[in-house]
């Protein structure tokens, strides 16, 4: 098992996080898209934590070091297609680490303020999200020089996990079914996620 001990930066990005308060209870519901475990976990590497959230919530992160080294395969940001599987396949990385900015480069900095503000909205109630994505179905993408849209459908299954007992389950799993509209936009190194449009096929844990 790996603990992490999350504390805050400085006071000015406490402040920052307040003025984000409403938008992280918007997002506890609008924002959702795995975890390996074993018998006998062994430790992750000792190399000093880094991204844990603009809000740097006081408390520690019990994860077993499978989960944290269960890291995705490098992004892809060529296509509209290939940047929003990098961004889901990084996004739920970062929600079962919260490590926010294990993401940063699949999406802009617009919507990593929101994942940021969903993994502590999560760390608040003393869970993390495990979600695996089932299936995506793509719609045809509209690009329009540095910008596009792309539709999908979505079915995701998910739990919530403890941050103190590392892999106990609080809720789950859960199943839920989205369309979604992503939109992009392309920088230097690739399209990125810079906006999602949800709607929930359903009710949503």
């Amino acid at each position: 098992m790996i603990i992490r001990d999350l504390r805050p930066k400085s006071l000015n990005v406490r402040a920052f996080v307040a003025l984000l308060s409403g938008v992280i209870l918007a997002l506890a519901v609008f924002t959702l898209a795995g975890c390996a475990s074993s018998d006998a976990p062994q430790p992750a590497s000792e190399e000093e934590p880094k991204g844990y959230g603009m809000g740097g919530v006081d408390q520690e992160i019990h994860l077993l070091a499978s989960v944290v080294e269960d890291v995705p395969a490098p992004w892809d940001l060529t296509t509209p297609e290939k940047a929003v599987r990098s961004y889901l396949d990084w996004v739920s990385y970062a929600y079962r680490t919260a490590e926010s900015e294990a993401a940063s480069q699949t999406q802009s900095a617009y919507q990593l303020v929101r994942t940021d503000a969903y993994v502590q909205a999560n760390l608040q109630e003393q869970k993390l999200m495990d979600q695996q994505l089932v299936s995506i179905t793509f719609g045809t993408p509209s690009i329009e020089g540095s910008s596009a849209v792309l539709p999908a459908e979505e079915e995701w299954t998910y739990r919530y996990v403890s941050v103190s007992e590392a892999g106990k389950t609080l809720s789950g799993p859960h199943t839920a079914n989205y369309e979604t509209t992503y939109k992009l936009v392309k920088e230097e190194h690739g399209w990125v996620v810079d906006d999602i449009e949800v709607k929930s096929l359903g009710s949503v844990e």
